[in-house]
């Protein structure tokens, strides 16, 4: 059995561990609860981002939909479960080397710093502006929600 991980699987298992992660980092940068739209994005930082990371990391696509379920809207369920279900078909040895390449963003969530900003709120849809710095730089970022079942729902992350 080749062990070695082919350069169209690395590419494909990097950005997908990288898109996952800069989805996180982004969020990542707000506790609170899913009664507001600004608590929703709290929620998730302080209780879910770290959970839905280790859940991507391990392999685990079960423990990523649930994580995901709890904090994201339908539409961005469905992209996770697809996105873990294809990190977690990967043999050992691609996850680690795909882990291997994209540690700079897994060690940033770590050490990052935020400043919520505007909350936008519109009927069942609204809008929190937050700013993150991470790895020494500075990002503006917009997170878009939902309220499904009278629960605000963090939307559009995985687009």
């Amino acid at each position: 059995m080749n062990t070695e991980m082919t350069p169209r699987r690395a590419r494909r298992a990097t950005a997908l561990l990288g898109g996952a992660f800069a989805a996180v980092l982004a969020l990542s940068a707000c506790g609170g609860n899913s009664d507001t739209p600004g608590g929703a994005v709290e929620n998730f930082l302080d209780n879910g981002a770290k959970d839905l990371v280790d859940a991507m990391t391990d392999g685990d696509a079960d423990k990523a939909g649930e994580v995901a379920e709890e904090y994201f809207c339908g539409d961005d369920v469905a992209s996770v479960k697809e996105a873990a279900g294809m990190f977690a078909d990967l043999s050992e040895e691609e996850r680690k080397q795909a882990l291997e390449m994209a540690d700079d963003a897994l060690s940033e969530v770590d050490d990052m710093e935020y400043e919520l900003g505007e909350v936008k709120e519109e009927g069942d849809t609204a809008t929190v502006e937050v700013s993150i710095t991470a790895g020494g730089e500075t990002t503006d970022e917009t997170i878009d929600l939902v309220k499904e079942d009278d629960a605000w729902k963090i939307c559009g992350w995985m687009a």
